[in-house]
């Protein structure tokens, strides 16, 4: 019975974390983020058999979480439960894992405290609701400060046999390798380990002269095994350009310019404590709102001078390395999205607190001997129900419903997408959005729908595409209204209402008429790009005076998408872009525009696109007419699309159109 009631209070914080995480989870967050749906993406591509070492997506991300994805799509769907279950089930792991490893280093009160802070606490709920691969690093970085101490132990004990000793050693090995094909932090987490040997050589001699070799083979393993890693970015660099985020920092640390990165480390530690100071970025955050309330922050703090006090007890001292290791991220790059960089000291800095309430309750015990034993619990209880009401209305009513953040979450094309389901059809289907792209809203569509067929992708204030040549359903959000000469193409079927506050507060389904695309589709060709597209018309749209913007509309039938450019990352499809350039008298250009608000990665032969390219003229610009070409190029290489004679002979990398004619 003692030992069933010992193990209860766990137990229940542990179904207390599943349940917090578990709740409306396909609901709140309200709808997908980019990021989030390129990992759900890139799952749905391995149960096809698009094997990867590092996806390119999203700047680049380390291969485990995307595969273990995959592994819960292939248990629960491709939907997008699955996607966000990875990580509550790696948050929950978590919170036993810190339990059994805090109760063995320090004790039973200071252990259930920090369960029940990584349970309720905003950061930690709202990063395991999250589908985004840091979610699953404070499990594994655990897992390797777990065996780490394990090795530890049995060393210094000297009864564990020797092949124990190398056991632990490889396993801790293995966890810091996992740590490092999750998440780029990782990168210099690991540091925490060789730190701590030098404090060891430092205060505990013998133990370091016990500990370093099979920790130091645990580390030797972990580069071993982490090495295929770098070797093929360093292969292909464009996998993992998240690093290049770093170099302004880093470049001031060169140069010895230390004040940016002294503002941004400040910045970051106070993200703890002080209002104002907290992760900016909303798509993880209410801005500004540190990780403590202020009743919290203030055992944080005693809990850090604990730590500083009591630095020669290895325990107090791993957990202040730990903390200071896991921050350092955010220590160079400043508090902006520190909620994920920060991951690998989640465990340390909710550790941290608890430690501080032990010592206060300490303290109070010495001041008033003659206080009751229950009220050190009751204290608790009160202290963690305010800090839990804080965190949960924080998440579940006031982020989750905060206009931005619904914008960040994509919550309109989220309900097109849902319209569609429920009012399905045969007809093509044009979708609108401000992210047409291959890694963007698409990535959000093929999570949520698991079907891309039939589907086309604008920005309708300036493209328009009809599949196939022909008239399509076209659903448009408020936050990309089509251009007014495409409106006269388009008749409103329904208008869906969001939420009144809403940043893009409603989407309308049209039905595209192409029969004015397709005349000028069947109009004679003006110019053949390398047998990929054909440009049937050109015309600029409005008369135009010096200081205004002028417009031109190109008509374009696809004839073969392959031939259009490279297959290149990250997405691995085509990538081109437009441009228009107008030229003075001497030939060179004084107003341009590339852009394709209609992205190739989507085309299909047959296809016909109407793209406006708008171009602001000069306000100096002299009255008179002016040469125009247009052409096509790779994003990636800049390589521009040939253009081709009647007898397949190239003949130039651009063509002219219509003059521009500036009016006074």
């Amino acid at each position: 019975m003692k030992r069933y009631q010992k193990w209860l209070p766990v137990l229940l914080i542990l179904l207390l974390a599943f349940g917090l995480r578990l709740y409306a989870l396909t609901d709140i967050p309200p709808g997908l983020t980019h990021d989030e749906a390129n990992h759900g993406r890139e799952a749905i591509g391995i149960l096809q058999g698009i094997f990867l070492f590092v996806f390119p997506l999203n700047y680049g991300s380390e291969p485990l979480y995307s595969y273990t994805v995959a592994g819960s799509m292939w248990l629960f769907g491709q939907w997008l439960f699955a996607l966000r279950f990875v990580n509550v089930l790696f948050s929950v792991f978590t919170i036993g894992l810190s339990f059994l490893w805090v109760r063995r280093r320090f004790d039973q009160s200071t252990a259930l405290i920090t369960a029940v802070l990584l349970s309720i606490t905003f950061w930690p709920l709202a990063s395991a609701r999250e589908a985004l691969r840091a979610g699953m690093l404070p499990f594994f970085m655990g897992t390797a400060v777990w065996f780490f101490w394990l090795l530890l132990d049995a060393v210094e004990t000297e009864i564990a046999p020797n092949r124990r000793r190398w056991l632990l050693a490889a396993a801790f090995g293995v966890c810091v390798a996992i740590t490092l094909h999750i998440y780029l932090a990782a990168r210099v987490a690991w540091l925490l380990f060789p730190l701590f040997l030098l404090y060891l050589a430092w205060q505990k001699r013998r133990l370091f002269r016990k500990s370093w070799q099979p920790v130091f083979a645990g580390l030797l393993l972990a580069g071993v095994l982490v090495t295929p890693l770098f070797v093929y970015l360093e292969r292909n660099p464009y996998a993992l350009t998240r690093l290049s985020m770093l170099g302004a920092p880093l470049e001031n640390l060169r140069s010895g310019n230390l004040l940016p990165v002294w503002q941004n480390a400040s910045s970051a530690l106070l993200a703890f404590v002080w209002p104002g100071y907290g992760d900016q970025f909303l798509a993880y955050n209410i801005p500004g709102r540190p990780v403590f309330d202020a009743v919290t922050a203030v055992f944080f703090v005693l809990g850090v001078g604990v730590c500083l006090w009591r630095w020669k007890r290895p325990s107090y001292i791993f957990v202040l390395l730990w903390f200071g290791v896991g921050i350092l991220p955010s220590l160079i790059t400043g508090p902006t999205a520190n909620t994920t960089r920060n991951l690998a000291a989640l465990v340390p800095v909710f550790i941290l607190p608890a430690i501080g309430f032990g010592m206060a309750i300490q303290f109070f015990k010495t001041q008033i001997k003659s206080a009751p034993r229950w009220l050190p619990a009751a204290v608790a209880a009160v202290w963690l129900l305010f800090a839990g009401w804080r965190s949960v209305s924080d998440y579940f009513i006031t982020w989750a419903n905060d206009p931005d953040v619904r914008s960040a979450y994509q919550v309109n094309l989220v309900a097109s997408l849902d319209y569609l389901v429920a009012n399905q059809s045969d007809d093509p289907v044009l979708l609108s959005t401000v992210y047409p792209g291959p890694a963007h809203d698409p990535s959000i569509s093929l999570v949520l729908t698991g079907d891309e067929v039939g589907k086309r992708w604008v920005d309708a204030r300036w493209a328009l595409v009809a599949p196939g040549g022909q008239s399509s359903r076209a659903m448009i959000p408020a936050s990309t209204p089509p251009h007014p000469l495409f409106a006269q193409w388009l008749s409103p079927r329904q208008t869906v209402q969001m939420r009144p506050d809403d940043l893009d507060p409603s989407f309308t389904d049209f039905w595209l008429d192409a029969a004015q695309l397709q005349m000028w589709a069947e109009a004679t060709t003006v110019v053949n790009f390398n047998n990929a597209l054909t440009l049937h018309h050109a015309e600029w749209l409005n008369p135009v005076a010096p200081g205004k913007t002028a417009e031109l509309l190109l008509v374009w039938r696809v004839t073969d998408p392959e031939r259009v450019g490279p297959i290149v990352p990250p997405a691995f499809t085509t990538d081109v872009v437009m441009f228009t350039q107008v030229l003075d008298a001497a030939g060179v250009p004084f107003a341009q525009r590339d852009a394709l608000d209609a992205p190739s990665w989507d085309w299909q032969a047959g296809d016909v696109i109407a793209q406006i390219h708008p171009i602001p003229i000069p306000a100096d610009t002299p009255p008179g007419s002016y040469q125009a070409i247009v052409g096509i190029y790779d994003r990636l290489s800049g390589d521009r699309l040939p253009v081709l004679s009647g007898e397949g002979e190239v003949v130039g990398d651009y063509t002219a159109v219509p003059s521009l004619e500036v009016s006074q």
